[in-house]
């Protein structure tokens, strides 16, 4: 069978599972559900199973991508591995794959605050220099995130913002960090309700 993209979400108490465990979870699922998954070849053969874009440890999500080559499957592959899944992780849908997980360029998110985020999104929308220390391989750089975000609508304590993925990857743990060196509050919860090409073309 051909290379299949599932779509899941990573919801509640699931969102404090590492990307390492996550892909654990799924592949022991696909065993309980009897799903051969195809393995690499050679002295250490693995799952051909990926999923893109690592979220961070606590952020939940609603397009999570898991890319899988499997050898035989049901009709309904979502039907057949949920309920070998923990609260949480619950795949949406499967088909296969249009774009490759190379092109993910851009994430919508929705930030939840404690209260009202207004003085956040004057901060954000106003576009002056955020800048924070982002650690890359070359060590700790500083990275003006000011031109990667763009506000696209609050509603009293929720701020939704589409954050760019890749190049550079920039996460809800730096936009936190640029709140709190402006003196203002963190949000106390994060969701990541999309992925997009360069062109903002959904990806799935």
């Amino acid at each position: 069978m051909p290379e299949l993209r599932l779509r899941f979400e990573k919801t509640g108490k699931a969102a404090y599972l590492s990307h390492l465990d996550v892909l654990r979870t799924f592949q022991r699922a696909f065993i309980r559900a009897g799903i051969p998954v195809k393995h690499s070849e050679g002295f250490n053969p693995h799952p051909k199973m990926s999923i893109a874009a690592p979220l961070q440890l606590g952020c939940e999500s609603v397009c999570e991508v898991l890319d899988v080559q499997i050898l035989s499957g049901p009709a309904d592959l979502p039907a057949a591995l949920n309920p070998a899944l923990p609260e949480g992780l619950r795949v949406l849908g499967a088909g296969e794959p249009v774009l490759g997980v190379g092109k993910i360029a851009w994430a919508d998110w929705e930030l939840t605050f404690e209260r009202d985020c207004a003085e956040a999104e004057s901060l954000l929308r106003a576009g002056k220099p955020l800048v924070v220390e982002k650690k890359t391989k070359r060590g700790l750089n500083p990275l003006d995130l000011a031109p990667h975000i763009r506000v696209l609508d609050r509603e009293g304590e929720i701020l939704r913002l589409r954050i760019r993925a890749a190049e550079p990857t920039v996460n809800t743990g730096d936009v936190s960090r640029a709140l709190e060196n402006c003196g203002l509050p963190a949000p106390r919860k994060c969701r990541r309700t999309a992925l997009y090409d360069a062109d903002f073309k959904g990806f799935a």
